[in-house]
């Protein structure tokens, strides 16, 4: 009886290692690989552990690493921006970003052949840069946190104006309280809109070699000659083309007013 008890204990413990001791030795083995700059191999073995143990801005980070050492620029875009998504304000993601966006800016004007277009997203407006502030430089957790204790703050200001007696303590919490419940309601706002900014599928990455953009799915014209996007290029979902099944085809993009057209599905990867 001891020893059936014994090994059913075993088998429960085993059970339970496999997603994060093994998950752990996946990732180890990962790091390894990367340092040993057999990065193709390290790729493989981050996405597998990511797969069995989920993943996070730092694994991330390090796959779009793994991504770049090997040459895919788009990939290792996709894997920054999705690292960025989760921790905004994370120096070495943000420095990778602009040193990868150099480099894509610098390919994309190697592609024009003597013309003189712009290969940068327009200059966002005023309003833009202030939702760009509030709803994807700050990760929404922590408009959550602090709308919460501008609440908990309020509610002791109610409890301060209704239990006290000294008149200047009754309009500190009178005051106080107004000043905190309109803050927790806007800290809870902005929560909300950096979750429906995290969720948005409105962003996406060149992850082919390089894609011409045309006028038309699937039909080139002469006026689509020279609008050439290389891999890592940063684009804004503005359309989609689906077949019969209602499966996505066909992607209209767009990088600024002088790049915009139409990409092959399999040409773009959205940035989650």
């Amino acid at each position: 009886m001891m020893r059936n008890k014994i090994n059913l204990l075993i088998l429960l413990v085993a059970m339970l290692l496999p997603t994060s001791v093994l998950g752990n030795e996946k990732f180890a083995a990962a790091d390894s690989a990367y340092n040993a700059k057999e990065y193709d191999e390290a790729i493989s073995l981050y996405r597998a552990a990511m797969d069995e143990s989920g993943y996070s801005a730092a694994t991330l980070f390090n796959l779009g690493n793994a991504y770049y050492q090997a040459s895919d620029y788009g990939r290792a875009m996709v894997c920054y921006l999705h690292a960025r998504r989760l921790d905004p304000r994370n120096a070495e993601i943000n420095s990778n970003i602009t040193y990868l966006r150099s480099r894509v800016e610098d390919a994309n004007k190697a592609q024009q052949k003597g013309k003189r277009l712009k290969v940068t997203p327009d200059e966002p407006s005023f309003f833009q840069s202030v939702y760009t502030c509030v709803a994807k430089d700050v990760n929404s957790n922590v408009w959550a946190a602090w709308g919460a204790v501008c609440f908990i703050l309020f509610i002791g200001c109610v409890a301060l104006y209704i239990f006290t007696r000294n008149v200047l303590l009754r309009k500190a919490g009178f005051f106080g309280g107004l000043i905190l419940f309109f803050l927790s309601i806007i800290f809870v706002m902005f929560a909300f809109m950096g979750a429906r900014a995290f969720n948005s599928r409105g962003d996406g990455v060149v992850t082919a070699f390089k894609v011409t953009l045309l006028t038309e799915p699937g039909k080139q014209s002469d006026s689509d000659k020279g609008g050439v996007l290389t891999k890592g290029t940063e684009v804004r979902i503005i359309s989609e083309e689906t077949d019969a099944e209602g499966s996505i085809t066909w992607y209209k993009v767009r990088l600024n007013s002088d790049y915009i057209g139409w990409v092959k599905v399999e040409d773009i990867e959205i940035v989650e």
